[in-house]
């Protein structure tokens, strides 16, 4: 009877360490899947592009001591899914004044933002950003910079980015 008994714990001892063992593997318990969607196919690739942009002295800039950049993006040309990639970008810089969100300074322009094709970790300084000049220039520059599929859409409603990038700058100083 003794050696029934013995193998009975053992095996309860072995399931209980199996259990725990798939238990901490999340097999019983998946994590929960993030639904944010990427704007250009990759979520790296988007924060990459937010940081390279904000990394832009012309296009994100600081006028007060203590405010903070956002910079949001459309992507233009969805059907292509490699670099060169062509977005609509909106810049603000924002701070937190008698307890309201106020926004200091900002740009909202379209941007031909080029890559090497490359596996890599989305160095900065490789990036390159064109962008149309203002003023009579800025229609010649659209015609070389954009495919004539998209040269359209630059006459584009900032609306929704005005939105978004509020919301991301409340978010993140209002919460401070």
């Amino acid at each position: 009877m003794k050696p029934k008994i013995t193998i009975f714990i053992l095996v309860l001892i072995v399931l209980l360490f199996v259990g725990y063992y798939f238990y901490n593997k999340n097999l019983f318990n998946p994590p929960e899947i993030k639904t944010e969607t990427s704007i250009l196919g990759s979520l790296a690739m988007d924060k990459a592009v937010t940081n390279y942009l904000l990394s832009l002295p012309n296009v994100s800039w600081k006028t007060t001591e203590g405010s903070q950049n956002f910079c949001v993006f459309q992507n233009l040309y969805p059907e292509r899914e490699l670099f060169p990639i062509y977005i609509w970008i909106r810049c603000g810089e924002f701070i937190v004044q008698n307890g309201e969100l106020k926004e200091l300074s900002g740009t909202s322009l379209p941007a031909k933002i080029d890559y090497p094709n490359e596996l890599s970790f989305y160095d900065l300084k490789r990036f390159i950003f064109t962008a149309p000049r203002d003023g009579s220039l800025y229609d010649r520059d659209v015609k070389k910079i954009f495919p004539a599929e998209i040269q359209d859409r630059l006459h584009f409603e900032s609306g929704p980015l005005n939105e978004k990038i509020k919301q991301e700058a409340t978010s993140i100083l209002m919460s401070k």
